[in-house]
């Protein structure tokens, strides 16, 4: 169990009984005593759409009264999605973030045990109506043929060996990643911290090193690259001249912060760079822009930049960590072709705000049962393991203020998890976590007595 029922419980029923009711006063939600408070809208809500993302009103008012003995009319649901109503959910979805767990334990992970937690950031699109493009302005999307483009931009953090997901935060579509509060959080010394690209500045890499945070991260084409003596290097030169499988020096880069790492540049198949040339070219064409041939040549590597000592992180070690990052694409995964963050039934915006962040919050609550259940990013299908979540979900819902209710979900969780959602080895394929495996001592036997 990475998760401790006997903090679970109370946490969630705080979350959704005297916070909900308490943001709920103070959004303006609930202004007089009602049948639809905010704790009856707020659990309604969130746990109908984590039982079917596709709810229509007659199943908030049927869920409502048999789950939470509080008979509501789906007119009354109807009427009650409003601004005030949005942001009441915005800021219960915010709070369960304040959360904390002193339960949560690390999965001890190959390789991962020599940090201080790992820490994965990436941010996610997801198109909304165009009745919306005012308060989330965005670059484009199926909504956006008949008006102008509304997108909210998700930008979301997690410890990958607790699993928890750490904080988040939502931004217009048009927004930079790097503007997000979550992209200047502090992260422990001695941890690893991943990033997508589009967190990349010099600032910020410099201040994590100067506070002993291990970053590994790709760097784009048009990255500047100099010697430490400070002389500008030709990339795709030194890669030429590289023999064997990989490149390996101290350098400098980005023009203005000079930032002092070691650049790890790994050699690719010929079949996986003609793959990344091909996508490099449909990108540009779909861009209106011309293919630069530095981009295409540098397709032939796996390019990282980290300061994290070669002792502690070889290169071929490093391009296997680096991939771990992918897990947050899962959990985006997860949240939007089984939570369906991103479809609605309705073009009435309130509604829509409504529905996408108690669905966001219900993703929360999902990782949380999960991880009362023994779940661990790596070794579970993040997919498999959701869908099990959500047939429990109006289950959790009626009880609760029961902790015996929790307890036997949870426990039915457990066993399928075991059964239903383990990540097989795979010898032709193999997982993050096999890469991982194969490339720690502890795990392997034929490298340790190498």
């Amino acid at each position: 169990m990475t998760l401790s029922l006997a903090e679970l419980h109370p946490s969630l029923h705080d979350l959704f009984h005297d916070t909900a009711d308490q943001l709920a006063r103070q959004t303006g939600f609930c202004r007089r005593q009602r049948k639809l408070t905010g704790t009856v809208f707020a659990q309604t809500l969130v746990f109908s759409l984590l039982d079917n993302p596709a709810a229509t009103l007659d199943d908030f008012a049927d869920n409502a009264a048999e789950h939470l003995v509080t008979p509501v009319s789906a007119q009354a649901f109807d009427q009650r999605f409003t601004q005030a109503a949005a942001c009441f959910l915005q800021e219960l979805f915010l709070e369960a973030f304040n959360r904390s767990f002193d339960s949560a334990r690390p999965a001890v992970l190959p390789l991962l045990r020599r940090f201080r937690g790992v820490y994965l950031r990436d941010a996610t699109l997801v198109s909304l109506p165009a009745s919306l493009a005012d308060y989330f302005p965005g670059r484009g999307g199926r909504h956006a043929a008949h008006g102008q483009a509304a997108a909210v931009k998700l930008v979301l953090e997690a410890e990958l060996t607790t699993g928890l997901l750490t904080d988040v935060s939502l931004l217009a579509g048009l927004d930079n990643d790097k503007v997000a509060e979550v992209a200047s959080n502090p992260v422990p010394a001695g941890a690893l911290l991943l990033e997508d690209m589009g967190f990349l500045s010099g600032a910020r890499l410099q201040h994590y090193i100067n506070e002993g945070v291990y970053v590994v991260t790709p760097i784009p084409a048009w990255t500047a690259v100099f010697a430490e003596t400070g002389r500008r290097l030709n990339l795709v030169k030194e890669l030429r001249k590289a023999k064997g499988w990989r490149y390996e020096r101290r350098v400098l880069i980005l023009h203005e912060h000079k930032v002092a790492v070691r650049l790890l540049a790994v050699r690719v198949t010929d079949e996986e760079c003609r793959r990344r040339q091909e996508r490099v070219r449909r990108e540009a064409k779909k861009r209106g822009r011309p293919v630069s041939q530095k981009k295409l040549d540098l397709c032939a590597w796996n390019i990282l930049v980290t300061n994290a000592p070669a002792a502690l992180l070889g290169a071929e070690e490093a391009c296997v960590v680096r991939r771990v990052r992918w897990q947050i694409e899962l959990v985006f995964k997860v949240f939007k072709s089984e939570g369906r963050i991103d479809q609605t039934r309705s073009h009435q915006r309130w509604r829509v705000l409504c529905e996408l962040y108690a669905k966001l919050l219900g993703m929360v609550v999902q990782q949380w049962l999960l991880l009362a259940a023994g779940y661990q990013m790596l070794r579970h299908s993040a997919r498999r393991a959701a869908r099990r979540v959500r047939r429990e979900a109006l289950v959790v819902l009626a009880g609760l203020g029961e902790a015996a209710t929790l307890v036997q979900v949870v426990a039915r969780l457990a066993v399928v998890l075991e059964r239903r959602c383990v990540i097989c080895r795979r010898r032709l394929t193999p997982s993050t976590l096999d890469r991982l495996r194969e490339l720690d001592p502890q795990c392997n036997p034929r490298q340790a007595a190498a």
